[in-house]
């Protein structure tokens, strides 16, 4: 709730670029993903999304027809046999994208909040995975994870996205830092 209070008040392309930059986090763990499964189609469709997403919160005209609704089809479903970790990050990777597009096409600060709620999704499954048996229905479990260094480095990844949108940087800059902590991210999550 205390994000939508900062996303409210920035313009379309602010709101945009936030939501480019938590999708940008994401790229690493869904191309490991894209990797492991062999569809280097999907790595590269991805990866297309996400860059109109910038280029339109850049002032660009970019037909993003499609886009929104490519990227929901790529999340994978858990019911699937074989479902692994990768998948949840890859989910999350997909669903990050398809909400910058949809920030870009509504400008509603909603949808910028859920694809940093992808971030912090990923970074609770994450938990999961190094911390096996937890299963959050406690609180004390709730509060571990909450606690622990992955998810409050995901809190503190979009909190330096937001301060960069609220205070102008460039976009550059900004695509940038959420490519490299992405991939930093991908290569200690598993």
């Amino acid at each position: 709730m205390l994000l939508m209070l900062h996303l409210e008040p920035l313009d379309r392309f602010a709101k945009t670029a936030f939501a480019a930059a938590c999708a940008e986090r994401m790229l690493p763990l869904s191309d490991r993903y894209a990797r492991q499964v062999g569809d280097p189609l999907r790595e590269w469709r991805l990866g297309v999304i996400v860059l109109s997403a910038w280029q339109v919160a850049s002032g660009r005209d970019v037909d993003a027809t499609g886009l929104e609704a490519e990227a929901e089809a790529m999340v994978p479903d858990e019911d699937d046999e074989g479902w692994t970790a990768g998948a949840g990050y890859a989910g999350n990777a997909a669903a990050a994208a398809g909400y910058a597009i949809r920030t870009w096409r509504t400008n509603n600060p909603q949808h910028a909040a859920w694809a940093a709620r992808q971030i912090f999704d990923a970074a609770n499954l994450a938990y999961l995975q190094a911390n096996p048996g937890g299963s959050f229905m406690t609180k004390a479990e709730e509060k571990a994870s909450f606690e622990s260094a992955v998810v409050q480095s995901a809190i503190s990844a979009t909190q330096r996205d937001l301060e960069s949108v609220r205070n102008a940087r460039p976009l550059s800059e900004l695509r940038q830092r959420a490519r490299k902590e992405g991939q930093e991210w991908a290569a200690a999550v598993r």
